[in-house]
Protein backbone atom coordinates (compact mmCIF):
# COMPACT_ATOMS: atom_id res chain seq x y z
CA UNK A 1 0.00 0.00 0.00
CA UNK A 2 1.53 3.68 -0.97
CA UNK A 3 1.13 6.91 0.68
CA UNK A 4 -0.21 9.03 -2.11
CA UNK A 5 -0.37 13.21 -2.16
CA UNK A 6 -4.11 14.58 -2.74
CA UNK A 7 -4.69 18.08 -3.60
CA UNK A 8 -6.87 20.02 -2.07
CA UNK A 9 -10.32 21.26 -4.04
CA UNK A 10 -12.81 23.77 -3.83
CA UNK A 11 -15.18 21.51 -2.44
CA UNK A 12 -12.21 19.86 0.23
CA UNK A 13 -10.14 22.66 0.71
CA UNK A 14 -7.00 22.45 2.84
CA UNK A 15 -6.90 22.53 6.17
CA UNK A 16 -4.58 24.59 9.07
CA UNK A 17 -2.92 22.50 11.53
CA UNK A 18 -4.74 23.24 15.34
CA UNK A 19 -1.77 23.74 16.62
CA UNK A 20 0.33 25.90 14.28
CA UNK A 21 -2.16 27.45 11.77
CA UNK A 22 0.22 26.00 8.90
CA UNK A 23 -1.03 24.67 5.76
CA UNK A 24 -1.70 20.81 6.21
CA UNK A 25 -0.60 18.34 3.21
CA UNK A 26 -3.36 15.92 2.49
CA UNK A 27 -2.37 12.48 1.67
CA UNK A 28 -4.85 9.35 0.71
CA UNK A 29 -4.07 6.19 2.55
CA UNK A 30 -6.07 3.70 1.09
CA UNK A 31 -9.51 5.26 0.45
CA UNK A 32 -8.98 7.42 3.85
CA UNK A 33 -7.31 11.37 2.99
CA UNK A 34 -5.56 12.01 6.27
CA UNK A 35 -4.35 15.51 6.55
CA UNK A 36 -0.40 16.05 8.33
CA UNK A 37 1.44 18.92 9.50
CA UNK A 38 4.77 19.88 7.73
CA UNK A 39 6.03 21.48 11.01
CA UNK A 40 4.77 19.25 13.57
CA UNK A 41 3.85 16.01 12.20
CA UNK A 42 0.46 16.22 13.57
CA UNK A 43 -2.42 13.92 11.47
CA UNK A 44 -6.19 15.30 11.25
CA UNK A 45 -9.39 12.54 10.70
CA UNK A 46 -12.32 13.56 10.07
CA UNK A 47 -15.11 11.75 11.68
CA UNK A 48 -15.40 8.17 10.77
CA UNK A 49 -11.63 7.69 9.39
CA UNK A 50 -10.33 6.25 12.11
CA UNK A 51 -12.30 3.71 12.20
CA UNK A 52 -12.03 3.17 8.86
CA UNK A 53 -8.12 3.05 8.94
CA UNK A 54 -8.04 0.70 12.42
CA UNK A 55 -10.55 -2.00 10.64
CA UNK A 56 -8.21 -2.25 7.37
CA UNK A 57 -5.46 -4.57 7.13
CA UNK A 58 -2.01 -4.84 7.93
CA UNK A 59 -0.77 -2.66 4.75
CA UNK A 60 -2.54 0.54 6.07
CA UNK A 61 -1.07 0.23 9.69
CA UNK A 62 2.18 0.16 8.02
CA UNK A 63 1.70 3.05 5.40
CA UNK A 64 0.75 4.90 8.32
CA UNK A 65 3.56 3.84 10.01
CA UNK A 66 5.70 5.32 7.02
CA UNK A 67 4.13 8.48 7.13
CA UNK A 68 3.01 9.25 10.90
CA UNK A 69 6.62 9.29 12.20
CA UNK A 70 7.93 12.07 14.93
CA UNK A 71 9.26 15.88 13.65
CA UNK A 72 11.10 17.84 15.52
CA UNK A 73 9.15 21.10 15.13
CA UNK A 74 10.90 24.35 14.13
CA UNK A 75 9.28 26.33 16.71
CA UNK A 76 8.33 23.87 19.81
CA UNK A 77 6.36 26.17 21.44
CA UNK A 78 2.29 25.89 21.33
CA UNK A 79 0.33 29.26 21.10
CA UNK A 80 -2.94 29.50 22.02
CA UNK A 81 -5.12 26.06 22.31
CA UNK A 82 -5.84 24.22 19.58
CA UNK A 83 -9.19 24.45 17.59
CA UNK A 84 -10.59 22.50 15.07
CA UNK A 85 -9.37 23.17 11.58
CA UNK A 86 -13.00 22.43 9.85
CA UNK A 87 -15.96 24.35 12.84
CA UNK A 88 -12.91 26.34 14.96
CA UNK A 89 -14.28 24.70 17.91
CA UNK A 90 -11.79 24.31 20.82
CA UNK A 91 -10.27 20.72 21.10
CA UNK A 92 -10.62 18.98 24.49
CA UNK A 93 -7.85 16.14 25.15
CA UNK A 94 -9.09 12.79 25.59
CA UNK A 95 -7.01 9.00 26.43
CA UNK A 96 -7.81 6.03 24.40
CA UNK A 97 -9.71 3.94 26.42
CA UNK A 98 -7.92 0.40 25.20
CA UNK A 99 -4.34 2.39 25.33
CA UNK A 100 -4.32 5.15 28.01
CA UNK A 101 -0.96 6.16 27.29
CA UNK A 102 -2.51 7.77 24.31
CA UNK A 103 -3.95 11.09 23.89
CA UNK A 104 -5.48 12.99 21.01
CA UNK A 105 -7.44 16.04 20.76
CA UNK A 106 -11.29 15.56 19.71
CA UNK A 107 -13.39 18.08 18.32
CA UNK A 108 -17.09 17.69 20.15
CA UNK A 109 -19.09 19.69 17.44
CA UNK A 110 -17.74 17.32 14.32
CA UNK A 111 -16.04 14.63 15.35
CA UNK A 112 -12.39 14.90 14.10
CA UNK A 113 -9.11 14.17 16.16
CA UNK A 114 -6.37 15.55 15.97
CA UNK A 115 -2.81 13.05 16.51
CA UNK A 116 0.60 14.47 17.71
CA UNK A 117 3.08 13.12 15.31
CA UNK A 118 3.49 8.92 15.78
CA UNK A 119 0.23 8.75 17.88
CA UNK A 120 -1.54 7.42 15.47
CA UNK A 121 1.03 4.57 14.57
CA UNK A 122 1.05 3.74 17.65
CA UNK A 123 -2.69 3.75 17.95
CA UNK A 124 -2.63 1.49 15.55
CA UNK A 125 -0.32 -0.90 16.89
CA UNK A 126 -2.20 -2.70 19.51
CA UNK A 127 -0.08 -5.13 20.82
CA UNK A 128 -0.43 -8.37 22.81
CA UNK A 129 0.49 -6.61 26.18
CA UNK A 130 -1.63 -3.86 25.77
CA UNK A 131 -4.30 -5.99 24.93
CA UNK A 132 -3.60 -8.21 27.96
CA UNK A 133 -3.63 -5.23 29.91
CA UNK A 134 -6.91 -3.96 28.64
CA UNK A 135 -8.79 -7.39 29.30
CA UNK A 136 -7.31 -7.82 33.02
CA UNK A 137 -6.91 -4.02 34.46
CA UNK A 138 -4.44 -5.56 37.45
CA UNK A 139 -2.23 -7.03 35.19
CA UNK A 140 1.53 -5.33 35.52
CA UNK A 141 4.07 -5.65 33.25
Amino acid sequence: MTVQTVDPTRDNPAIKCPRHQETMRRFLIGSVEIDRCGVCGGIWLDLGELQRLLESGEDIRHAIGELDHWVQPEDPSVGSPPVCPRDHAPLTQVRDPKQPHIQYDLCTHCGGLFFDAGELADLSEFTLKERLRWLFPGLRG
